[in-house]
């Protein structure tokens, strides 16, 4: 899958995945951390590690949609089609990675969201 794509930039297929996995690792992260430190965020009377988590999730996730764009545009912004051979498949890689983690953000904004509305507490 490592070939050039039609401006000659040699794509590595790890940074086609990464755009794959960055953006759910960090909504996973998020998820599971938020839910650790809760209690905490509680004890403390204070929301900045909830804050900061997602402040930091929502940036790993958005490094996600930078790589994956990054991938897209090398391999030339064309939508993928049925007939692009190897070209097509590392663009619908790339195109898939770019929303996968965009969607990703997006959930860590959702979950984030009531953060600043609820209290620790309840």
């Amino acid at each position: 899958m490592a070939s050039e794509s039609e401006r000659g930039v040699l794509l590595h297929p790890l940074m086609l995945w990464l755009g794959w996995v960055i953006g759910p690792t960090a909504w996973a992260l998020h998820l599971l951390g938020s839910y650790l430190l809760v209690s905490r965020a509680c004890e403390a009377g204070s929301m900045w590690m909830l804050h900061a988590t997602t402040l930091a999730t929502l940036l790993l996730s958005l490094a996600g949609v930078a790589v994956a764009w990054r991938q897209w545009g090398r391999a030339g912004r064309h939508w993928p089609g049925s007939g692009d051979g190897e070209a097509g498949r590392i663009r619908f890689m790339a195109v898939m990675g770019l929303l996968i983690s965009a969607l990703s953000a997006l959930l860590v904004v959702a979950e984030g969201v009531p953060n600043f509305f609820l209290g620790p507490c309840l």
